[in-house]
C-alpha cells in the first residue's frame, strides 16, 4: 500500500488515472491534507464515499506515528515518531517570547556526519527519510498545535539534509506550495555540516535559506570536531559561501557551538572574523547542551559576550542561541530517538 504523502501532485495525478479517478482530486485530497490537515479519508468530504472507500483501500495517509511527547519547562514539545519499519527519529516543537513558533525537523534517522560534540552523530547512518516521512512531521505537529500558527521551518535535527536532497527537495515544494503549507521561503532554514557539492546541487534547485555548521576557525581544529572537514576543508566552504552570498539570497549564517576551552578563545574569535572577511554574515553562537557521553561543558557566560562584543565590532550581526528543550535533551545537539 502506497503511502499517499510521499507523492507529489503529478505522481498523484497519474495514481488517479490508475484508478479512473479524474486528474483534479489529485489537487483536492492533497490540500485535505497539507491544508486541512484531515487525517483519514472519510474526512474528505468533497470526495464521494466510493472514491473514499477506493482511496483507503489504495494508499495510507500515514506512514510514522507519535510515540511519545515530552514537554519542556520552557514550553519546548520533544517529539519521538515511529517509522513504518520500527526505526525512530526525534523532531522539536519551540516557542519562542517573540511570538515566533518553529519546528525543528529530522531528514534522517540518525547521521554519518560523527560530529563530536553531536548526540545524534552518535547513533550512525540508518537511511534517509523520505518525503513523507518529513512532511509528516510538520503534519503530526500542526494537528498537535491546531490553535497555533507555525511560523518557521528549521531542518537542523537528525541527519544531514545534504545527504538527502531528492526527498527534502520535494517535501520543500510541497512545503512552500501556496494552496498546501503555503510556507515562506524566508521562513525556512536548511543547516548543513558542509558537502560543498551538494550544497552547489541544493542551491539550484531550492530558494530557502542555507545555515552552515562551522564550529571552529582552522582546519586543524575543525578536523577534529567535524571529520566533513577533512574532504570539504575551510578553503572550499568559504569560497562556496562567499560566491553564494553574491547571489539573491546574499547574506550566510553560520552556526557556532561554543565548547569551554575548546573553540571559544579570544584568538579564535579574531580568527573567525578574519575568516569571514567579505562574506556577508550573521553568526549564531550556541551554547553548548550537554548530554550523557561526552566531556565537554559550554562556554561561560562571560566568554560568549566577549565574543558577541567582538564580532559586532567587526560589523558582524550576532546572535546567542536560547538553550530551549535541553532539560528534555531537545536541544541543539541533543536529539538521538
Amino acid at each position: 500500500m502506497k503511502t499517499i504523502t510521499n507523492l507529489n501532485i503529478s505522481a498523484l495525478k497519474g495514481e488517479m488515472e490508475t484508478l479512473g479517478l479524474k486528474p483534479f482530486t489529485a489537487a483536492q485530497i492533497l490540500q485535505w491534507l497539507y491544508q486541512k490537515r484531515a487525517a483519514t479519508f472519510d474526512e474528505m468530504t468533497n470526495l464521494s464515499a466510493e472514491n473514499r472507500k477506493k482511496l483507503a483501500e489504495y494508499f495510507s495517509i500515514s506512514s510514522t506515528k507519535v510515540v511519545d511527547v515530552k514537554n519542556s519547562s520552557d514550553g519546548t514539545c520533544l517529539f519521538l515518531f515511529e517509522l513504518s519499519d520500527g526505526k525512530k527519529i526525534e523532531a522539536v516543537y519551540i516557542t519562542a517570547e517573540s511570538g515566533r513558533k518553529t519546528i525543528c525537523l529530522s531528514t534522517q534517522v540518525g547521521c554519518a556526519m560523527d560530529c563530536t560534540f553531536c548526540r545524534t552523530g552518535q547513533m550512525g547512518l540508518m537511511r534517509n527519510l523520505t518525503q513523507g516521512e518529513i512532511l509528516e512531521q510538520v503534519l503530526a505537529i500542526q494537528r498537535c498545535f491546531s490553535e497555533e500558527q507555525i511560523t518557521n521551518l528549521v531542518f537542523m535535527g537528525m541527519g544531514e539534509p545534504m545527504a538527502n536532497i531528492p526527498n527534502l527537495v520535494s517535501a520543500l515544494e510541497i512545503l512552500q506550495d501556496q494552496k498546501l503549507f503555503n510556507f515562506s521561503k524566508r521562513k525556512i532554514t536548511v543547516s548543513t555540516a558542509g558537502l560543498v557539492p551538494k550544497m552547489a546541487e541544493f542551491v539550484k534547485q531550492s530558494n530557502v535559506h542555507i545555515a552552515v555548521s562551522l564550529h571552529a576557525t582552522n582546519d586543524a581544529l575543525r578536523d577534529q570536531l567535524m571529520p566533513i572537514n577533512k574532504r570539504y576543508p575551510l578553503k572550499v566552504l568559504i569560497d562556496f559561501c562567499r560566491n553564494y552570498s553574491q547571489g539573491p539570497r546574499n547574506r550566510v549564517t553560520f552556526e557556532y557551538v561554543m565548547l569551554k576551552d575548546v573553540n571559544d578563545s579570544v584568538e579564535l574569535c579574531k580568527e573567525l572574523i578574519q575568516l569571514l572577511a567579505g562574506v556577508p554574515s550573521k553568526v549564531n553562537l550556541i551554547p553548548f547542551n550537554p548530554f550523557p557521553t561526552v566531556d565537554y561543558q559550554p562556554s561561560d557566560e562571560a566568554t560568549i559576550l566577549k565574543w558577541v562584543d567582538l564580532l559586532f565590532k567587526a560589523g558582524i550581526q550576532t546572535n546567542v542561541r536560547a538553550n530551549r528543550g535541553r532539560d528534555i535533551l531537545a536541544a541543539c545537539g541533543q536529539l538521538a530517538a
